[in-house]
């Protein structure tokens, strides 16, 4: 199967799920006089809308490099990959969550446990894709999963920490969602070795 169509449907659930954030945002119809107040009390949604954009940016960043290097697809590698839109279209609901309540504990728990179910999703995609090699492309080999998977338990193990402090230092949780954003953002260039982007 050509990877054409698996591209184009799944930067359209990308597209509508990034759409999708801006809706929980809602300015309350008030006196100007309240202006101020009222912007001030829905900030956290605003932050959280932001932080939700950003990690959703990077997941689409990620899936398309990752498509330079896959050659073809089967019906296993496209449920794997409607499973990981399906985690992906969830982050909304946290974002909305957290938006409402910043510094309760079980939004930032769910919020957390949402973006560890997508990295697991992710990750298993590309193990799946190292024991089918016919689906990906020279430059996918064994040293690519060896070089990603220290940077899926980096992740995954930030995000659990997040939810382990989430009842103690909420504020702590947030720090570390932003912190590894940031890291993956200036980090994972470097990891994605062996792939030519631009010959693809």
């Amino acid at each position: 199967m050509q990877k054409s169509r698996l591209e184009a449907f799944s930067d359209g659930v990308f597209a509508i799920v990034i759409t999708l954030l801006i809706l929980d945002i809602r300015f309350p119809e008030v006196e100007y006089g309240q202006f101020w107040q009222t912007l001030g009390s829905i900030l956290p949604r605003i932050l959280a809308y932001i932080l939700s954009f950003i990690i959703i940016g990077l997941y689409w960043v990620i899936h398309h490099n990752s498509m330079h290097a896959i050659k073809t697809t089967d019906r296993g590698f496209l449920w794997l990959n409607i499973l990981l839109l399906l985690c992906v279209s969830f982050i909304p609901f946290p974002t909305s969550l957290v938006g409402r309540y910043p510094f309760e504990a079980g939004p930032i728990i769910v919020y957390g446990a949402t973006l560890i179910t997508c990295n697991l999703v992710g990750y298993l995609a590309v193990v799946y894709v190292h024991y089918h090699p016919h689906l990906a492309t020279a430059e996918f080999s064994d040293k690519y999963l060896r070089r990603h998977t220290p940077n899926y338990i980096f992740v995954n193990g930030s995000y659990l920490g997040a939810i382990l402090l989430a009842n103690i230092y909420p504020l702590a949780s947030y720090l570390i969602y932003i912190a590894v954003v940031l890291l993956l953002i200036i980090f994972l260039p470097k990891v994605d070795d062996g792939i030519n982007y631009q010959a693809h």
